[in-house]
């Protein structure tokens, strides 16, 4: 069984290794024995030895901070690619990394649910559904979001240029009258329906999704939570706070840790302990802090009048304090990927299976309450492969990162004309050693857990502008992408918008 098992792993991880073009600008990979690398178990830490603590990033010779000098690269459509290197390493202080095997097939058991609806709803009152009738949203809301607008109005009509303020006038007063017009026709509240008992039934997105209710104090609010295929939504309706927020945004004003913000103030910090408490206490693992920002004024259901009491916590899920990162991936996300791939540059990859996104976790705390929770690509370990896999040196993964960018970095926009001669200086700011969720090529339900490297960066072009220029708004743009993803224990690829 172990054999068939590391069979299979090996597949997935040599998919991810990537054909070599003729083209000049490629520099092809050794191909590795991936079922040998595999199943090499790491010599573990021996804390009995008398030797002082060797720690992850020691044992991997991964330095705190890498620099290198910058090198040029051609890469596709006469494009020149300059890399500068100075970036902060992260590794978390682990002994043992593994390999495990994962599954959508069942989000939530029939025995979670019930914990989550206790937990979150509480035992006062039972639950209850709501029949909507075709009505989105209740007569409070929309005066959330009248007021809202009034208040926008106000501002637009002092501005001091008099085309900006004739324009945004004049569309702030277009989408007042849609909302007065909408809030004649909408319900003052739903109409309740009870509820049965039952559960969120059936496999992966088969299992559709599930809305319970429960009254607080104030008429046609409620506390409600959604569990659908593979996510989990909570909010408090009498504790508003905004669900527009920018992911990993980095305030200029705030230091970058790992791309992230952390707690300074006390406010802060009460913020993301309350957070972290509510989300640990789940049983659905173990999260760790990633950011917090303050609340900001918005729609549905904000009080747009206190939001400096709100904060949101993002939060990651971690295996074995190794956080899996929900980054997406740079050269997938390009317009150009797609015609590199036409003009036999890379193989091409099945995008029509759906790829369910890294588990990520938002909590909205106000007051000290909780008042939102948001967790999504939550999966379901099946069994582990190998409890502590044996990793390359820093040392090897620094060399296919230098040799394999070029292959994997495209520029440009839909118009090839636009690409010629164009050169883009690449930054790399920080390295991080994490687990993600890939998946086998040909069986999209099968699921691995595994450690990888990713690279954060920032790009100057003439498309993007400079830092000069920008500031940390240029480097902020690109917190959420990775732009290279390596496989930690043999250095293959992984594209993370498919997942392999």
């Amino acid at each position: 069984m172990k054999k068939r098992l590391a069979i299979l792993f090996a597949m997935i991880l040599l998919c991810a290794c990537v054909p070599t073009p003729e083209e000049e600008f490629v520099i092809s990979k050794a191909d590795v024995d991936t079922e040998e690398v595999l199943l090499k178990t790491a010599e573990p830490v021996d804390s009995n030895s008398g030797k002082s603590h060797e720690t992850l990033m020691e044992r991997l010779g991964a330095p705190s901070h890498w620099t290198e000098e910058a090198f040029t690269a051609k890469i596709p459509f006469d494009a020149t690619l300059t890399v500068n290197i100075d970036a902060e390493v992260h590794v978390p202080d682990v002994e043992r990394i593994g390999v495990y095997t994962v599954t959508f097939d069942v989000p939530f058991s029939e025995a979670q649910q019930k914990g989550l609806i206790l937990k979150l709803l509480g035992e006062r009152e039972t639950p209850f559904q709501v029949d909507r009738k075709g009505k989105g949203v209740r007569k409070w809301q929309i005066e959330d979001q009248i007021r809202y607008l009034k208040q926008q109005l106000e501002s637009y009509q002092q501005a001091d240029d008099a085309e900006i303020r004739e324009v945004m006038t004049a569309q702030t007063h277009e989408q007042l009258d849609k909302l007065i017009e909408r809030y004649r026709e909408a319900p003052d509240d739903w109409e309740h329906v009870a509820w049965n008992g039952s559960v969120l039934s059936g496999n992966g997105t088969d299992a559709g999704s599930m809305t319970l209710y429960t009254s607080t104090e104030q008429s046609a609010h409620y506390r409600w939570m959604t569990v659908s295929a593979y996510s989990l939504e909570y909010r408090d309706e009498t504790l508003p706070l905004t669900e527009n927020w920018k992911d990993f945004s980095v305030p200029e004003t705030d230091e970058r840790s790992a791309g992230f913000c952390k707690p300074k103030t006390d406010a802060e910090r009460a913020a993301v302990e309350q957070a972290l408490e509510t989300v640990n206490a789940l049983g659905l693992g173990t999260f760790t802090v990633k950011s917090i920002s303050q609340g900001m004024d918005g729609f549905d259901g904000i009080d747009t009048g206190a939001a400096e009491n709100g904060y949101w916590v993002r939060l990651w899920l971690t295996k074995n304090a190794l956080p899996i990162y929900c980054f997406a991936s740079w050269h997938g996300e390009d317009p150009a990927r797609e015609r590199a791939e036409k003009a036999g540059y890379l193989e091409e990859r099945d995008y029509s299976v759906y790829m369910p996104e890294q588990v990520t976790a938002a909590v909205g705390v106000r007051d000290g309450k909780l008042a939102y929770l948001y967790l999504s690509g939550l999966h379901h370990e099946t069994g582990c492969i190998n409890e502590n896999v044996q990793l390359l040196p820093f040392a090897e993964i620094a060399k296919i990162f230098k040799d394999q960018i070029a292959y994997h970095y495209f520029v440009g926009g839909d118009d090839p004309s636009t690409d010629g001669d164009a050169e883009t200086q690449l930054h790399i700011t920080d390295v991080y050693l994490s687990m993600m969720r890939v998946r086998k090529k040909d069986s999209p339900n099968e699921f691995y857990l595994l450690p990888v490297w990713d690279f954060g960066f920032y790009i100057e072009d003439k498309f993007r502008g400079s830092v000069a220029e920008r500031g940390m708004d240029l480097k902020n743009s690109f917190c959420s992408y990775s732009t290279l993803t390596i496989n930690a224990i043999d250095g293959t690829i992984i594209d993370r918008n498919v997942g392999y």
